[in-house]
């Protein structure tokens, strides 16, 4: 699942290599990924083709792309999609489901292994956009919103949520998924079922300087989101954790903090942390 760390690297990306160019051709393989933005594939073609890209976002995990004419073309990476760069005759792989090329050379490829993608796209007017795309204009964006550690502890004890909750609640904060979530709390040294509402001055900081050494960190190993498909790969064909994460995937393997095995603890349906008992109070 790609974070806020990886799309932040993938709408610099963005700026670098598509921001300046217009659309040619839209290609829509799978109808379902321009629903509910559109009732239909050749409404959101449209829409899109031979719109001017003036401007590369970001807001949590969500793309959006500012076009001429006041409209934004959204893209929800959803669980497990990428986007990545191909020379404008390079076939599309059965994974698939969007191809844009533009005018001056070169595409895009909206791409998910799964036989239900969960990745969404529209193009809807640009003052509407986060709207149009679910996203609460109250959450928290930890980098674009960028507050101060003050700011950040009033936020904490007013959500009054256990921690691993709220971090991965989109109502509250966006783009922080499971991954993230636990390694920011790892740093931090607090526990996933912490009271946010019950932190000290100290834990709080903690929190908060977590949150920004984490994000800076992640976007370091993210690389380059465009010529890597595969960015969004943070646990290996073997199961093993990506190298710059420190507790997510690891249970059974030992902290490195402390060197008590890492647990993977259940805390609801779907929701799982991994974490450590012996130094995560």
């Amino acid at each position: 699942m790609l974070e806020l760390p990886e799309v932040e690297v993938l709408r610099k990306d963005l700026e670098k290599e598509v921001v300046g160019k217009r659309v040619k051709d839209v290609d829509v393989r799978t109808p379902s990924i321009v629903r509910p933005l559109h009732r239909n594939r050749p409404e959101f073609v449209k829409a899109l083709e031979g719109r001017k890209v003036e401007a590369a976002r970001r807001r949590g995990s969500l793309i959006l792309l500012d076009l001429d004419e006041g409209v934004t073309w959204v893209i929800d990476p959803g669980e497990g999609g990428s986007l990545h760069r191909e020379t404008a005759t390079e076939e599309p792989g059965g994974d698939t489901h969007l191809t844009v090329s533009f005018t001056i050379g070169g595409a895009l490829h909206l791409s998910e292994v799964a036989d239900e993608p969960s990745v969404r796209t529209g193009v809807v007017e640009t003052e509407h956009a986060l709207e149009a795309a679910g996203v609460s204009p109250d959450a928290l964006d930890l980098l674009d919103d960028n507050p101060t550690w003050m700011e950040f502890g009033r936020f904490l004890a007013a959500a009054d949520k256990p921690l691993k909750l709220l971090l991965i609640d989109p109502a509250y904060i966006v783009g922080i998924g499971p991954v993230y979530s636990d390694e920011i709390l790892w740093e931090a040294g607090l526990r996933h079922d912490h009271p946010s509402a019950t932190l000290s001055t100290q834990e709080v900081r903690r929190l908060y300087r977590a949150t920004q050494e984490i994000i800076v960190a992640a976007m370091k190993a993210a690389g380059s989101s465009l010529d890597d498909a595969e960015v969004d790969q943070l646990v290996d064909d073997e199961g093993e954790s990506a190298e710059h994460l420190r507790v997510y995937g690891r249970d059974g393997k030992p902290c490195s903090r402390c060197r008590r095995p890492i647990v993977r603890t259940r805390l609801k349906k779907g929701v799982y942390t991994y974490h450590c008992e012996q130094c995560m109070i």
